[in-house]
């Protein structure tokens, strides 16, 4: 009977380590949260200002906001080689990408665009009064910027298309 109640003992102990619940947090997004944080509906104004853009684009404007512009919209930008890049702004972009105020465009160049729910949510709260004085005074430049760099990136995709769908010229064997 002692035996029995060991070997209970010890199955018991298998079980338990076996049936470990880990539980994690995770942050909830909703358009509620996105409308509230000033810093994400900066970027989506800045998103519909500049039109289809792609996030690159985005990142490079963002950076020259910041350096050029005095203009801070609280990001930690790290040069990648001589590319600026953001978590931050990564996520911030997935989160409007996520409530449905931003979406990509459905051909193979992928560029933001604001969607009619995004446009809604701009009206109904708007951006900081910083954010928009300063866009709408270098609007000519960051709109400049932001074709060429857009017109590199979209042929950047085509030449990456062509090499993808160009046939083998000779065998592989």
């Amino acid at each position: 009977m002692a035996r029995k109640k060991e070997e209970k003992a010890k199955s018991g102990e298998k079980e338990k380590a076996g049936k470990e619940l880990k539980i994690t947090t995770v942050h909830v997004v909703t358009p509620e949260k996105v409308m509230e944080n000033d810093r994400q509906m900066a970027l989506l104004y800045i998103i519909s200002k500049l039109g289809p853009i792609h996030e690159k684009t985005l990142q490079h404007i963002i950076y020259d906001l910041k350096e050029e512009y005095g203009v801070d919209l609280g990001y930690k930008m790290r040069k990648i080689g001589s590319v600026p890049y953001s978590p931050e702004l990564k996520s911030d972009i997935v989160a409007l990408l996520y409530v449905g105020f931003v979406e990509t465009e459905p051909n193979m160049y992928r560029k933001l665009r604001v969607t009619g729910k995004g446009r809604d949510a701009l009206e109904a709260k708007k951006p900081p009064a910083g954010i928009v004085a300063a866009v709408e005074k270098n609007y000519e430049a960051l709109r400049n910027k932001a074709s060429m760099l857009d017109s590199v990136q979209d042929a950047e995709i085509r030449r990456l298309q062509r090499t993808i769908q160009r046939p083998r010229r000779r065998p592989l064997f």
